[in-house]
């Protein structure tokens, strides 16, 4: 793979953080001499400042999470070129995309990518839903949307079964072309093989931000340091659990029963980070990318091709 993490985003990012910090110095400054802080604590905050900093894309700025989309260039000779842009427009980000890859387009279904104009928008700060639902995501369709303009789907195919019930239709990449729009439906990567991010990004340690949910909130790489050197990595597990083989071919959302604490993840598929943001992660697992909405989503917030809304 090609395909790296913008440098406009990470400055973005780091830029707002120093700024962020500056504010905070200010704000803490009073006409009353206030005691030094210890070699320790000045310590213990810089490492938690780190940490932070370590555990990617937050919300809340328009302009980083605008800037966090990438600048999309075609690799694929026989396909149009992939268009993409990022604005922020009042307090929402809107994401225009033609739905052609940015990496290497494999073949596993019949047909090739077309060209579809779909827009996003998305709330620059999530508002935390009051009761998150399974059945408020698309069982069809669009769920979010990657950093280079494609679709994130849910679990379900067109059969209502799981896609990973059909041997073959996924790339390594996780996606493949249908009669809709060409679309991710697991975040996958493969040594050699050209996807949304490299092999060896995906497990370099950084954090990897593979796209927006409906809601407003990110979605990460599920593969994470296992320790504060990152000398060795770990995959986040999903609290879903294969309940009902049965039905993994037919009903895949039937097929799962969330059982709490039997992974890393919440019903949703996230959790509330160090810092004290929300993230989603994804997983090698049903549901991939996320099992509810932690936010609230608004009617405009995807595109109705493919299937449409909640509980389609």
């Amino acid at each position: 793979m090609t395909a790296t993490t913008s440098i406009p985003r990470r400055m973005a990012y780091l830029g707002a953080f120093s700024a962020l910090l500056l504010v905070l110095a200010g704000c803490t400054a009073s006409t009353t001499a206030e005691p030094s802080a210890t070699p320790t604590e000045t310590a213990t905050a810089e490492a938690e400042v780190e940490t932070a900093a370590e555990l990617g894309n937050t919300t809340g700025d328009c302009e980083a999470t605008a800037a966090s989309f990438r600048e999309v260039t075609s690799a694929n000779p026989d396909l149009a070129d992939p268009t993409l842009s990022a604005t922020c427009v009042d307090d929402s980000i809107v994401v225009t995309s033609n739905s052609i890859p940015d990496y290497v387009y494999i073949a596993t279904t019949p047909g090739s990518p077309n060209v579809i104009e779909q827009t996003y928008t998305l709330p620059a700060t999530p508002t935390p839903a009051e009761d998150p639902s399974p059945d408020d995501v698309p069982r069809l369709g669009p769920i979010g949307v990657a950093v280079n303009g494609l679709p994130l789907y849910g679990p379900t195919e067109g059969t209502g079964g799981d896609v990973l019930s059909l041997q073959g239709a996924l790339s390594e990449c996780g996606s493949h072309a249908s009669q809709l729009a060409f679309h991710m439906h697991i975040f996958g990567s493969a040594e050699g093989v050209d996807c949304l991010y490299s092999a060896e990004e995906v497990a370099s340690g950084d954090p990897v931000l593979v796209g927006w949910a409906a809601d407003g909130y990110p979605i990460m790489s599920g593969l994470v340091c296992a320790d504060g050197d990152c000398a060795e990595m770990t995959q986040l597990t999903s609290s879903w659990q294969l309940t009902d083989e049965s039905l993994f071919a037919t009903d895949t959302w039937a097929a799962h029963s969330y059982v709490e604490g039997s992974g890393d993840l919440d019903e949703c598929n996230g959790r509330v980070d160090a810092d004290g943001q929300y993230r989603y992660y994804t997983t090698t697992t049903f549901p991939y990318f996320v099992g509810c909405f932690a936010g609230e989503v608004s009617d405009d917030a995807l595109p109705s091709l493919g299937g449409g809304g909640p509980g389609a």
